[in-house]
Parts: structure tokens; sequence; C-alpha cells
């Protein structure tokens, strides 16, 4: 029977199998629409970049070369410049140390002046791998797809820009057009682009073969989507790359022998140049193209690109996440549930970052929280029927227990009303007015009730200030425990603490006495802590949570020897408070009932 119970209980959430089902689907079908629709794209590339970034020394092969404020204040502004400032960095390199590739982030389109485009290709003509930048326009056009279906291509090249044409004829060329998510951040490229039977490719793989075929090395093709899209890892934030001045290098102001073999990447690095770009290693700050270009060719170099998984699979591999961990959690099992999600909140971030690592980059975002919403509504669900199955106990409890059974009860979670206790390390305190009798018998009642409550009042104040449970009322008399029925830091302090704050709290109520009464109360205080015996007692139909055993009783005979305004403490307590509080040994009291005396202090305040 005993086995059955807890079964039941065990079980109470549980959810039938239909029900199961059904929310299951549910919760799998609303996955799958966000992970279509993507609502919070955003955020899942915010999340993503915070799962995937990771910092890596930079390649101290690659090398900057930038157009910084300097070099303009000695140059004169950028937009002033000619192609011979471009031929005079090109013909400041050492050809017996020259780098294995110059590549200038820069756009070099059509004829301007003679002279300088004549100085410009003759010096690019001394070296052989010289890449400078083209560009893609694009435009939209509706294309049709072999099924006999129309689409509208938003990335259709209706022309390559390039270089003019003698430095075309000696150099090499690569688009530097960005691919920017739905954030604005750029994260990926295009691999090639096709128009007019010219093929043209990215400006850091064009950089990146040019410097394999000058060290005798083959090229690794990335993996690319069906719209010819890759992905490339980051390696640094901004600055973190080696770089040089460009009016450093072209006044000889720098050793150019620091870029033999090296990949020097030329351009803006100046914010009024407008070549900046919002990069997801760096998310407070922007990043200069050229850095975008240098961590492109770092990827390509250490071989981390990536491509997105097809988004039927990410819906899949959601959907089947969501569908599996709901059902789960409709079997009503609270720690296998946690358990189960804190696999698969810690799973689902690895796997992609393993994905990542090998080349696929999943979006996981909707997973994770999607696992997350399933535990909390059924966290939720679980506490709500608890709550109100506790609820309906408590009402029931009501009418036929004590109202202050009942609180306790509720605080502390225990719905099993039975008898008994358990052993505890408790202090105890006991107070009591002296001579209360024979000035209540002077009084008319209601003035000694009157009298006794607001007594009782800052008692009871004095006790819930310092963490004790108040026991029961005893006539004038209070019993107060601590370390009962949960346990207390520092319960034997604040057991002392609350008998000087109940002498002093008296002394103040006596001027509020005397003004309305025409009288003055003094009371005792016996404290003494170690082993009692806590718990219900009583019988079936009527018990008190109470402590029991010679630990309350020798605090009650403390008590009983007091002076008015006087605290007294067991050795045993001093021992342990000592560091606390002063107190002067009193000897040892012959208490009653009690065949052995007990040593006594009084506590000094």
């Amino acid at each position: 029977m005993e086995r059955t119970r807890k079964q039941k209980q065990k079980n109470k959430y549980k959810v039938s199998g239909l029900k199961r089902a059904i929310l299951s689907a549910a919760a799998a079908a609303a996955a799958a629409l966000v992970v279509l629709w993507a609502p919070f794209q955003r955020l899942e590339y915010t999340f993503a970049d915070s799962l995937f970034i990771k910092h890596r020394p930079v390649d101290n092969r690659i090398k900057i070369i930038g157009i910084d404020e300097e070099s303009q204040q000695e140059l004169g502004p950028f937009s002033g410049w000619t192609r011979q400032q471009a031929a005079d960095l090109l013909n400041a390199f050492d050809p017996e140390h020259a780098p294995a590739v110059i590549a200038f982030d820069i756009n070099y389109f059509g004829e301007r002046d003679s002279q300088g485009d004549d100085a410009l290709a003759k010096a690019a003509s001394q070296y052989e791998y010289v890449v400078m930048a083209s560009y893609l326009d694009y435009s939209a056009r509706l294309e049709q797809l072999p099924d006999g279906s129309y689409y509208m291509n938003t990335m259709y090249v209706q022309q390559i820009e390039k270089p003019y044409e003698a430095l075309f004829a000696v150099t090499r060329h690569g688009f530097t057009n960005t691919v920017q998510d739905s954030d604005n951040y750029v994260r990926r490229t295009l691999f090639s682009a096709e128009s007019e039977g010219s093929r043209e490719y990215s400006f850091a793989w064009t950089i990146y073969s040019s410097y394999m075929e000058n060290q005798g090395g083959q090229p690794v093709f990335p993996e690319t989507d069906d719209r010819g899209v890759y992905g490339f890892d980051y390696t640094a934030e901004p600055g973190m790359y080696e770089l040089y001045s460009y009016a450093d290098v072209v006044a000889g102001r720098c050793d150019v022998r620091v870029f033999q073999d090296s990949i020097v990447l030329v351009g803006a690095y100046a914010s009024g140049m407008m070549d900046q770009y919002m990069a997801p290693v760096a998310r407070s700050t922007v990043m200069n193209g050229v850095e975008v270009q240098a961590n492109h060719v770092n990827a390509l170099l250490d071989g981390r690109t990536y491509t997105n998984i097809a988004t039927w699979l990410s819906v899949l591999i959601t959907a089947s996440i969501v569908f599996a961990y709901t059902w789960l959690a409709c079997g009503g099992h609270f720690a296998l549930n946690l358990v189960g999600a804190a696999v698969l909140e810690l799973a689902v971030p690895l796997t992609a970052r393993l994905l990542y690592s090998n080349g696929l980059y999943w979006r996981c975002l909707t997973a994770v929280v999607a696992v997350a919403v399933v535990f909390l509504a059924q966290l939720a669900f679980g506490y709500l029927t608890e709550r109100f199955r506790k609820y309906r106990i408590l009402q029931m409890f009501r009418t036929y227990m004590a109202p202050q059974v009942v609180d306790e009860l509720s605080k502390s979670g225990n719905y099993q009303i039975e008898l008994g206790g358990r052993s505890s390390q408790i202090a105890v305190l006991f107070v009591d007015i002296r001579g209360f009798t024979s000035m209540s018998e002077g009084l008319p009642p209601d003035q000694v009730v009157g009298i006794l409550n607001r007594y009782l009042g800052r008692v009871t104040e004095a006790i819930f200030k310092n963490d004790g449970t108040l026991d029961k009322f005893i006539g004038d008399a209070v019993m107060a425990v601590y370390n009962a029925p949960v346990d207390v830091e520092d319960y034997m302090v604040k057991a002392v603490r609350t008998g000087i704050d109940i002498i002093r709290s008296v002394e103040s109520l006596n001027d509020e006495l005397e003004r309305d009464f025409g009288c003055r109360i003094g009371c005792g205080v016996g404290i003494h802590w170690g082993k009692a015996v806590v718990g219900n007692i009583g019988c079936d139909f009527r018990m008190d949570y109470t402590a029991i055993g010679d630990t309350v009783n020798v605090a009650e005979r403390l008590e009983s020897i007091a002076k008015p305004g006087q605290v007294l403490i067991s050795e045993q307590l001093y021992e342990q408070v000592k560091d606390q509080f002063r107190a002067e040994y009193i000897g040892e009291q012959e208490l009653k009932g009690r065949q052995d005396k007990v040593a006594a202090f009084t506590v000094e305040f």
C-alpha cells in the first residue's frame, strides 16, 4: 500500500499518452516554425557568435599597410591621391626581399592620369603576385529553375568592375564585395561570380591561392552552398594584425625586409575613408575592411571556413530535439526532466560547436530556448498543481486544527501530520515577569490584560527579530527555541541577544506603563543550550509543536532564579558565546528538581 502511495506521488504530474503525443508534436511544430520564420534571427546570430567565435593568435605571415590619419597628413587627403602614390609604395619594396603577395584593397577602376596610371602598372609588373580589387555590380533578375518555376535572383551580377586595362594586364584581381547578414555583420562571402563569360573570384581567395602558388602548394577550395556562398571564421579583433603606416613605408622609415615572403594587404585605416564593417569578433566596435580581408585570408590559410546547414535539416534536427524532450517532460519525473534538460542544454551547443569546427554552421538557439521553455513550462505546471493541492489540504486542516499548526505546516512543507520528534541541538529561552501575580491583584482585569499584551508584544518582536521560534505563552511567561524547526546560523548568539533585547525593550516599555497604568514591571530571562527532542507532542486529535528534555528544564529553572533585568545563561552556553558577550560567573546554582548544581553566568550589557 505504501509503495502504491509513493508511486502515485511520483507520477502525479504525468500526462496521458495521447495528450503527451499532442503536446510533443505541438512543441516540435512551433519550434520548426520559428526556425523557418526566423523572427529572432539577430539574436540567433549573436548567440552563435558567442558560441563559435574564438580569438586565436594571428598568422604572422599576414601584414597590413594602412592608409591612416598620419599618412593623409603627410601625403594629403586620400581623395586627392593619384596612382603615383600606389606606385611609390610598390617601388619602396626591396625586390630581393619582396613579399609573397601584395594586395591592394583599393579600387583602381578606369584611367585617370596617364603618368600615374603608367607608373602604377610599371611598378606592379615588377612582382608576380600583385592582387588588385574588383567589384561586383548586383541587380535583381527573374530567373527560371530547372523544374520550370521562376524566382527573383537578387544576386545577379550585372557587371564586374575591374582595374584599368594596363594594370589589369599585369596583376591579379578579386572582388571585395561583402555579404552582410540580417544583423549587418559580415560573416560570409561569395566565392566566385560570372558576368558576360568572365569569372571573378573573391579578393581573399585570390590572395590565398596566389600565396599557395608562390609557396609551391595547392589551395584548398572551400565548401559553398547552392548560391556559391561560404562563411569564414574570424581570428582576431581590430588592431591585432601587424600594422605599418603607408607613409612610413613610402618614406623609407620602415625596414621593408620585414615583408619578405609575407602576405601584405594595403587598405584604408582611417575612419573617414568609409571602409568599415561590423564583424562578429568585435561587437563593440567596427573593423576596417582591410582587417576583414586579413581575417578572411587567415581563415583560408587555416582551413576555417563553413557553410550553413540546409534549412530543412535545421528544421528536422530542432523539431526532433524538441519533440523528444517534450515527450520526456510530460512523463512527470522531475529529476529525469532536469537531467534531460541539463544534458540537452549542454549537448546542443557542444554539437553546434563541433559541427562548426567541421565546416557546418547551425544556429542552435531555437533548440536551446525551446528545451528551456518546455522545462520551465513543466516546472510551472507542477508548481501550480502542487500549490493548489497544498491549498486544498490546508483548507481541510483548518476545519479541525489550530491555525498556528496549519501555518507551521505551510511554512515547513511537511503535510504529513503525525506524532513524534527528533533530537536536535537547540537553545531554549524562558522569560517571565517578576511579581506579576501580586501586581495583577491590585489592578482591574482590563488593565492587567493591557499590560500583558504590550509586554508579550515586545517579547515576541525580540524573538522574531533574532530568528527564534515562539514555542508558547504560559500566562506571563514565554518559551522560545532556536535552531528548530529549521536550522539557524549563529543561533546561540541570537538566543542571548534576544534576552538582552527583551530586557532593554521592557525597560523602555515601563515609561508607557507608568504613564498609562501607573506601574512598572521587571522580568528575568534564562537560556540554556543542549540536546532536546523537538516535534509534534500530544495525541492524535490534539498536538503542539514544542521541545522537551533536560535542556528545556534547565532553561526554565535558570529563568526562575533570574532577578528583574537579569539574563542568566548556563556554562555550556557561555562557552559557545563568550567571544561575543561579556558575562559574570555567579557560581553553581541549585535548581528546583535537579540534584546536580548548574554553573550560571549573568550577561553584562
